[in-house]
């Protein structure tokens, strides 16, 4: 999610300081009421075959690779990890694909190609006239064994700051990746893996914009883009591939709530399917119950539906870890959302999911996928073939913070065991053997590769509000 998702009130207050708006790592929600219904313990035994932790560790990645910013040569080393690290069964071992200080994540796998591409913030770019953050870009060729160094997805001269990174993939093998250029959403794409990508375009309106995501159909012709404006939602189009936009559309009417958007996509039948989190009134933890919803459009983007997915959850124990909505389709069209809230106001936070099999227009019963006992958020979800979802969270149940895995083969209906991820356990001083210390940004990715496997990707670090993090990748082998 973005830093600088915030209510309207505190919006109006950030917009007045945007001259600082690299030094304050904060997003902003809104709470609501307990739910009454039945939902599945996940720390109860799996019910699809489960998973354990065991000994045993595959590095995989380059640890001499080194990276070059406008301001010159900056080493960018993935730190090795200590051998004693116990890594997930199944999977090559955690490992640093960005070091500090780097934010926020997304992931992405060319579907027909083994290749993986990570995007990100990161801070303390000493270039005069580059962004700071500046959005950076890596790549593996080989399904994330090893990556080339870190590059600017633009040099983008000029720009103040670049935040909120999203990137997707097509079946042609181009790559497709949307941000802030200070306030303004732009697009740009790569038609030869990364190597070179297209001026940035505008893509939303002259107002502020903030906290973009994008879908993009499986042949990339037909590209969505949704972001938040002075508490209204905006969703543009392009049915050309990205080469142009149509003007947004304000989806809403509500005035004094905030839209966190973050998960969208496009069905098979064409039917574009957004998330959110809608956030009511101006303050964190008095305002009313978050609503979870989807937006759907079924003729290109000219108009929008709002369908109500869950409006019984709250702002939890800190802001940084209240709602967040993700959402992704399998091959058939099946949806599952996974997202997050606290049962009661100032609660622990819960990950949960639902599920649909028309198109986003009703929704299954919610589950309860992490653990009832600890505080979690930051989910992050991805499909393929018929039935097949992965997904991730991060909750504190160790007494420290991991990423949970689990995934599921019968379209959400149940999942395996959590396994942990976040498996390294030292390499930074924020990494133990309970886990890390804090979360580092507002989400986390999860893609599957061409040959099926899942790749993850999260912010870790000291603190969320000062850092330093860095952004950490593991793989299924």
């Amino acid at each position: 999610m973005r830093r600088f998702v915030v209510p309207l009130i505190v919006l109006v207050l950030v917009v007045a300081v945007v001259g600082g708006f690299a030094l304050a790592r904060s997003r902003s929600a809104a709470p609501k009421a307990a739910s009454t219904e039945a939902v599945a313990d996940p720390d109860a035994a799996a019910t699809e075959g489960g998973e354990s932790e065991g000994e045993g560790f595959t590095e995989g990645g380059d640890p001499d690779a080194s990276a070059e910013n406008h301001a010159g040569t900056v080493r960018v080393r993935n730190r090795p990890l200590d051998p004693s690290a116990l890594a997930a069964t199944g999977w090559a071992g955690e490992i640093q694909v960005a070091n500090e200080d780097t934010w926020e994540p997304d992931v992405a796998a060319d579907p027909s190609s083994p290749y993986v591409y990570a995007m990100y913030n990161r801070f303390g770019i000493t270039c005069k006239r580059c962004p700071d953050p500046q959005m950076e870009v890596r790549i593996s060729s080989n399904g994330g064994q090893t990556w080339a160094p870190e590059k600017p997805i633009c040099s983008c001269t000029g720009v103040a700051w670049q935040y909120d990174p999203v990137i997707e993939t097509t079946s042609s093998g181009a790559v497709y990746a949307a941000w802030m250029n200070a306030n303004t959403i732009v697009f740009s794409k790569s038609t030869d893996h990364g190597a070179t990508w297209s001026t940035p375009l505008a893509a939303s309106g002259k107002s502020w914009a903030d906290k973009p995501w994008m879908a993009v159909s499986p042949n990339g012709t037909d590209v969505y883009i949704a972001y938040e404006s002075r508490s209204q939602l905006f969703i543009t189009s392009s049915h050309n591939g990205g080469s142009s936009f149509s003007t947004p559309v304000n989806v809403n009417s509500d005035t004094s709530v905030y839209r966190y958007p973050n998960g969208f996509v496009v069905l098979p039948n064409g039917t574009a399917v957004l998330s959110d989190s809608k956030y009511s009134g101006g303050s964190v933890k008095t305002a009313g119950p978050v609503e979870i919803e989807v937006w759907r459009s079924t003729n290109g983007g000219t108009s929008w539906t709002k369908v109500s997915v869950d409006d019984t959850v709250f702002t939890g124990v800190t802001f940084e870890t209240s709602s967040t909505t993700t959402i992704a389709a399998d091959a058939t069209g099946t949806l599952v959302v996974e997202y997050s809230g606290a049962p009661t106001l100032g609660g622990n936070n819960q990950v949960y999911t639902r599920r649909s099999t028309d198109g986003g227009l009703t929704w299954s019963a919610r589950t309860v996928v992490g653990s009832v006992s600890a505080n979690g958020s930051f989910p992050a979800i991805a499909a393929k073939a018929a039935g097949d979802f992965r997904l991730t969270y991060m909750d504190n149940s160790t007494g420290a913070w991991n990423v949970w895995y689990r995934a599921s083969t019968d379209g959400g209906v149940t999942w395996s065991a959590p396994l942990r991820v976040s498996d390294a356990t030292s390499g930074t001083s924020y990494k133990n053997a309970s886990g890390f210390t804090s979360y580092y940004g507002d989400y986390d990715s999860i893609a599957i590769t061409n040959g099926g496997k899942s790749v993850t990707l999260s912010g870790q670090g000291a603190s969320f509000s000062n850092g330093p993090g860095s952004i950490w990748f593991n793989r299924q082998t």
